[in-house]
């Protein structure tokens, strides 16, 4: 399953969102709490007093007139006399609450004091005005100029991370193909990069160039040996014309100098391929499709005296004509492999070539692989570690890029590769051609 990755001005905004939250929710419990401070806390503590000066005014004066003010009014009940007392208030007893009183709900306290009994309504809606003026509006003026100085920080992250995200979209957009060179043009981003950026910026320049270098240093060489290596393989090859032309030789001769043959051809054809590889820049589609199926038909006569030596027989099942967008040496090669590979690990067998409408089947009966070996086959020079990895024809025992090629071939065009293989029983090679007749060549980012 791939990984979700989340970008960093996903993840920043995705901060500076929580910081937010937090800062509201805290902000909000502080109004609420200043609130209920300002109309409970600080209202309670000013009644007991104003309850407290009156009694003691109450002590040495029993005339002492009651608390009447514009937030206040006061009522008493001596000797058990209610009758100057509101009809909503002579059932409360002594303590702080809110009632109900004249359509609306004050605060009343009520507190005894040698047989009488003080009653204080208070004007909670004074109150509430207060906490508002002086609690309230403070601090969600405060809140405001938090949000206005994390929506300006917010702005100037922006600026700052907006390089590494360009550069990163930059890179996300390049083409990265070793096989073409990598070319990235970063200059417009070093103008307003940050000293992190440019670090970064620098390093990829230094990173691309010797990268295109080692790239080229890789195709030069390959180009210079394949060249080089075809000569003493003519001279080889001439030689051997020459021996072959003796008739009296013995049969075990005769042998040694076919199987020399052979392997001087597999030789040749690995050469053309790293020649050709070394080149895939060069390469281009053709204007007409390539049939696959004459392709398959001209390998497997190439490959006859390969059958021959291992007493295999080579069948092409022709189900549908299939035409591929490609040039025709890029799937000479391809299926040329898979053959050989097909007949040097199969004696007294057979190889079935069957070709539909998407796809060429290479089927052996062949000594097989496990499971560990089918999943390294595509590495280069990998020849398994069980005794059945040997080939069964001498050839010089193959290079170990046959697979490799395969592989390298099919991922550049685009094309998938599919592997199967019991041991003792055979292998099962698939090349489905993805694109279609008509369609342009499209070559795949290895």
């Amino acid at each position: 399953m791939p990984i979700k990755r989340v970008g960093v001005l996903t993840r920043l905004s995705r901060v500076f969102a929580l910081q937010i939250a937090v800062i509201s929710i805290a902000t909000i419990g502080g109004v609420l709490t200043t609130a209920r401070i300002a109309e409970d806390v600080l209202t309670r503590k000013a009644l007991n007093g104003e309850a407290e000066h009156f009694w003691a005014l109450y002590r040495t004066n029993p005339t002492q007139p009651l608390p009447y003010t514009d937030n206040m009014r006061g009522y008493l009940a001596a000797d058990g006399d209610l009758s100057t007392i509101p009809s909503q208030l002579r059932d409360q007893l002594p303590g702080y609450r809110r009632v109900n009183f004249e359509g609306h709900q004050p605060i009343l306290h009520v507190s005894d004091f040698g047989g009488a009994r003080l009653y204080l309504v208070f004007a909670a809606a004074k109150v509430s005005d207060l906490a508002f003026y002086f609690g309230v509006a403070p601090l969600s003026a405060v809140l405001l100029l938090i949000y206005g100085l994390a929506w300006y920080t917010y702005r100037l992250s922006l600026r700052a991370v907006s390089p590494m995200v360009q550069l990163a979209e930059r890179l996300e957009g390049s083409d990265l193909s070793l096989d073409r060179g990598i070319t990235l043009n970063l200059d417009d981003l070093r103008h307003d990069a940050d000293t992190e950026v440019a670090v970064m910026i620098d390093s990829l320049d230094r990173f691309t160039t010797r990268l295109n270098a080692f790239v080229e240093r890789e195709r030069d060489f390959t180009r210079d040996a394949s060249h080089e290596l075809r000569t003493p393989l003519a001279v080889l090859n001439g030689s051997l014309d020459l021996l072959a032309r003796n008739a009296d030789r013995p049969a075990p001769e005769r042998e040694t100098l076919a199987r020399m043959r052979r392997t001087i051809a597999d030789m040749r054809v690995l050469l053309d391929t790293l020649l050709l590889l070394a080149r895939e820049e060069e390469i281009a589609a053709p204007a007409e499709p390539v049939s696959v199926n004459d392709v398959v038909k001209t390998e497997v006569a190439d490959q006859r005296d390969l059958a021959l030596a291992g007493n295999n027989a080579v069948n092409v099942v022709d189900t549908a004509h299939l035409q591929v967008h490609a040039p025709a040496k890029i799937i000479a090669i391809l299926l040329g492999n898979l053959l050989r590979n097909a007949l040097m690990y199969t004696r007294n067998g057979r190889i079935d070539l069957t070709i539909d409408a998407r796809r060429v089947r290479v089927a052996d009966t062949g000594i097989g692989m496990s499971q560990h070996e089918v999943e390294r086959a595509f590495e280069p020079f990998f020849r398994g570690d069980g005794t059945n990895a040997a080939p069964t024809i001498s050839t010089g025992g193959g290079h170990g890029l046959g697979l490799a090629i395969v592989k390298r071939l099919a991922t550049q065009f685009g094309w998938q590769v599919m592997v199967s293989s019991t041991p003792g029983s055979g292998t099962t090679v698939d090349v489905e051609f993805i694109s279609q007749p008509g369609e342009p060549l499209r070559r795949a980012n290895p």
